[in-house]
């Protein structure tokens, strides 16, 4: 939900710098904006997972907080923003991988288990069927 409403506040801020000149507050909705999605990457654990690509949007940030006009602050903020987007992006990626990998892993240990138990039952079966054949 929260990604819906950066990814609104960007389109906001990119139609009021189209529409009618860059604002301080198209500016400062801009950085807003690359602040909460650094957030967001960082909850989804992109600052271990996604390293460079959160550190380039952190750095990015810091240019457009550093820029010397308007227009450079808010294309800087724009970058940050889909690069902190793709950092959560990548994170969220591995993360489900690994996951993935180890449902796989736990996959193969049950289908061991059932196919040794298969083997078992096949032996009992067999078992079964010589002692009804020698009990009659």
């Amino acid at each position: 939900m929260k990604a819906i409403k950066n990814y609104i506040i960007l389109v906001i801020s990119v139609l009021c710098l189209a529409g009618c000149g860059i604002s301080t507050q198209s500016v400062d909705t801009a950085l807003n904006a690359v602040s909460l999605q650094i957030d967001e990457a960082q909850k989804a654990g992109a600052e271990e997972l996604a390293p460079s690509e959160f550190d380039e949007s952190k750095t990015l940030l810091q240019s457009a907080l550093s820029a010397q006009n308007d227009k450079q602050k808010v294309i800087l903020a724009e970058r940050a923003n889909a690069k902190a987007r793709f950092a959560e992006a990548l994170a969220n990626q591995i993360k489900a991988e690994k996951e993935a990998e180890k449902l796989e892993k736990e996959l193969k240990i049950i289908e061991e288990k059932a196919s040794t138990v298969r083997s078992e039952r096949q032996i009992v079966e067999e078992e079964l069927k010589q002692f009804t054949q020698n009990t009659n």
